[in-house]
């Protein structure tokens, strides 16, 4: 009997088959063992779209409760640069509270005691709590992170070794001062001395950018910065064959080996073109004659939710450009302008790049970072 289909493109579900993230799971293991000793090294996990950072935040959860830790995973919201501080960390502070595997709130704890003496009020309970908070009151935003994760550690300290803070999307929070005030509260002597508390941040690699630079306070403060990358070709294959294993479907070699060449291990990918493909199953088996309506279903899918966005970034020759090229293989500035004329292409080349819609093995050659959206653009 076909069970159903185990692909799972959604960001945000916690992946039924991990792999090829040791080292990554390594390093996090090792900064656990060092919180609890008193020694916290935060640091950011970046990636592209697609690349797994929501699923490597999720699977650090469980390792970290399975390590005699507490974690608390949570997607930081679109803040815009225009949010006040205090209601920046109050969302960081409720998003801790709330995604606590216990109940934090009593009226005798630390956390509650501290809230209630500031005049702060606390509305709803267990996963619903939520601060009353009078606008017109003046309270320092730091000062009041800090005392929050002081007296929360006072009352979770007591139940587990470490508190491991999980924020998903960082780069939601427009208003980049905020990591100042995070940078500036957790290597406060009052947070070190006082607390086991872990927080581990990812990001695209764009909106990270800014704190790339050499010498950066909140890039040199959040290290190492550990880089998502794709999956190689035996991983691939080894993950495709874990998802559908027992599924009462098979992929034959030949489609897998197709999976990783359009996808190039890209996870998001290997997921869309998986569940299509699998979608499109003919008597338990997915060939050569169910690629071509699994691989347009995929792209279709694919359009709809990132490709579409992506494109409108773009110039109308910046397209032209793109779709010009060969996906499959290193295009040198040569070839291109054989095959297309337009005045300015070094320019188009080089905003595609910054783009990351290219990338450049070597100077004058230009490879595809994304063979699906060429295909995809190929069809408009």
């Amino acid at each position: 009997m076909i069970k159903p289909n185990p692909f799972s493109p959604k960001s945000g579900q916690e992946p039924k088959v991990f792999i090829d993230r040791d080292k990554e799971i390594d390093l996090f293991l090792k900064k656990i063992d060092e919180a609890k000793t008193g020694k916290t090294n935060h640091y950011i996990i970046n990636g592209g779209w697609g690349s797994g950072k929501s699923c490597l935040l999720m699977y650090f959860r469980l390792l970290a409760q399975n390590n005699k830790s507490t974690a608390c995973y949570f997607q930081a919201r679109e803040i815009s640069e225009s949010a006040s501080d205090m209601e920046i960390i109050m969302h960081v502070v409720e998003s801790i509270i709330r995604n606590m595997p216990f109940e934090l709130f009593k009226k005798n704890s630390s956390f509650a005691k501290y809230v209630n003496g500031i005049g702060l009020q606390i509305l709803g309970f267990g996963f619903n709590i939520s601060f009353g908070f009078d606008k017109n009151r003046v309270i320092d935003p730091q000062i009041f992170f800090m005392d929050s994760l002081i007296n929360i550690w006072k009352d979770v300290g007591k139940k587990t070794s470490a508190l491991i803070v999980l924020i998903d999307d960082v780069h939601n929070i427009k208003a980049k001062r905020f990591f100042t005030t995070l940078k500036n509260t957790l290597s406060d002597t009052k947070i070190i001395d006082s607390t086991r508390v872990l927080f581990v941040l990812s990001s695209t690699i764009e909106e990270w950018k800014p704190f790339m630079k050499t010498n950066h306070p909140i890039g040199r403060f959040f290290i190492p910065r550990v880089e998502l990358r794709n999956l190689d070709k035996t991983s691939t294959v080894s993950l495709v064959k874990k998802i559908i294993k027992d599924t009462g479907v098979v992929f034959t070699d030949n489609i897998i080996s197709k999976i990783y060449s359009y996808t190039n291990g890209h996870l998001f990918q290997i997921h869309s073109l998986g569940m299509a493909l699998y979608n499109n199953e003919i008597n338990g088996k997915v060939g050569d004659r169910e690629w071509s309506r699994g691989f347009e279903e995929a792209l279709s899918y694919l359009g709809g939710i990132i490709y579409e966005g992506q494109i409108q970034t773009m110039s109308d020759n910046e397209v032209k450009v793109y779709r010009s090229m060969n996906a499959f293989r290193r295009n040198n500035i040569g070839s291109i302008r054989k095959k297309i004329r337009i005045k300015g292409l070094n320019e188009y080349l080089r905003r595609l790049v910054e783009k990351r819609f290219l990338t450049v093995p070597k100077r004058g050659e230009y490879v595809i970072l994304d063979k699906m959206l060429w295909e995809y653009l190929q069809r408009k």
